[in-house]
């Protein structure tokens, strides 16, 4: 059993204690090998509501302290479902507007699973900190089973001044929405949608570290291709090929290890890759016109992580009219236990037959996504972009 570290500990469901504060810091510690994640849901005193938690789900976001709701979250802390010392912060700089807070967590992994478990057997609790360094604790000790954890409530609509309440209460999300103010923001959904050019988002490690094996696949819309390839990426972006057919889309991606190896990773040139070996990344074959149900395939060994640093995910048209509005083209990132994370190829720039779509970069322990979508006339723009320094050749099929 964890030993709890607070001036005073609200053992019991109902208990409560008056907080005296300007600034909160609200930790979640836990020594379980999960991976538990901290939010806060809110009802504001002029009607408003909305939450604060981690952007790897939709919907999510970090908050703000500067300004309404005076709530952030800080980073995933308690990334890599690794027994230990984990913890999680939430910051509160303003209650004065708040009317309630709800401190609630999740375990990642059974969120997405819809499966339910006992929070008690997590040795974790909430403690709450203010700016004179006085603390209140509440365990996370409910037996029953469930999705989400409601482990405190900040009561702030009395005219005493706001309190700490032990809620710990664990509910099935439909229930959770239901019933907590802002809760219908959490979604659990299967995909995160990174919009704009800039989103990003970071991959879950798994338990003894690594994310695991990801499948890159960019799909797109079937078209015509009445004729065969007849010259090479380079020649036809120059006027070697005034093919009006289907598009044949590729999907590549440039690479760069930590040891300062650099390459890429695509069908032409039939640089394929290897899984186990370096560079950790294995292209599964050519879609020539779309029509595998599948697309395209890269395996990316999330196992080697700490020997790779970064991954740009591109693809281009190597034969048909450069037509990305056409081609409606769309990757989506598969990592298992997590949902899928999909960028859609916008901002369409049909004169150009290159797209950067996203951006691996090693952060540590993890990848950090992030959207890019930018448009090259070639591989060569493309890599200058992103300073890679590659010496780029015509290539064939």
């Amino acid at each position: 059993m964890v030993e709890i570290k607070a001036k005073v500990t609200l053992k019991k469901k109902g208990e409560e204690a008056y907080l005296s504060i300007k600034q909160l810091v609200v930790s979640l510690k836990w020594q379980a090998a999960v991976d538990l994640d901290l939010m806060a849901f809110y009802k504001s005193k002029d009607g408003r509501v909305g939450g604060v938690f981690s952007d790897n789900y939709a919907g999510g976001t970090m908050g703000n302290l500067n300004s309404f709701p005076f709530i952030q979250l800080s980073g995933d802390a308690g990334v890599g479902a690794t027994g230990g010392e984990n913890e999680e912060i939430l910051r509160v700089t303003k209650l004065d507007d708040m009317a309630e807070i709800y401190i609630c967590a999740l375990n990642f992994t059974d969120a997405f699973q819809n499966r339910s478990q006992s929070f008690h057997n997590y040795d974790a609790y909430v403690l709450l900190t203010d700016d004179r360094g006085e603390s209140v604790a509440v365990p996370l000790d409910s037996q029953n089973q469930g999705i989400v954890a409601v482990i405190a409530k900040i009561d702030n609509s009395g005219f005493m001044g706001a309190k700490l309440v032990n809620e710990n209460q664990i509910m099935d999300v439909g229930t959770f929405q239901s019933s907590i103010p802002g809760a219908d923001t959490l979604e659990l959904s299967s995909k995160i949608v990174l919009k704009q050019k800039g989103d990003s988002v970071q991959l879950k490690t798994k338990s003894g570290g690594g994310v695991g094996e990801l499948l890159v696949n960019l799909n797109w819309q079937k078209g015509t291709n009445s004729a065969q390839p007849q010259s090479g990426l380079f020649s036809r972006m120059f006027g070697g090929s005034k093919n009006q057919g289907g598009i044949d889309l590729d999907l590549g991606c440039l690479f760069e290890l930590t040891n300062g190896q650099k390459g890429a990773i695509q069908a032409l040139g039939n640089s394929f890759g290897n899984f186990d070996q370096p560079p950790f990344i294995l292209h599964c074959g050519d879609d020539r016109t779309g029509a595998w149900s599948e697309g395209e395939n890269l395996r990316i060994n999330g196992e080697r992580i700490a020997q790779v640093k970064r991954i740009l995910i591109y693809a281009f048209i190597y034969e048909g009219i450069a037509n990305w509005s056409q081609a409606d083209g769309i990757v989506t990132v598969k990592q298992p236990g997590a949902p899928e994370i999909v960028v859609n190829l916008d901002e369409h720039r049909d004169n150009l037959a290159m797209c950067a779509i996203a951006l691996f970069d090693n952060i540590g322990s993890t990848f950090n996504l992030q959207k890019v979508v930018q448009y090259f006339p070639s591989h060569l723009e493309m890599d200058q972009a992103f300073n890679w320094g590659i010496r780029w050749v015509e290539g064939r099929k």
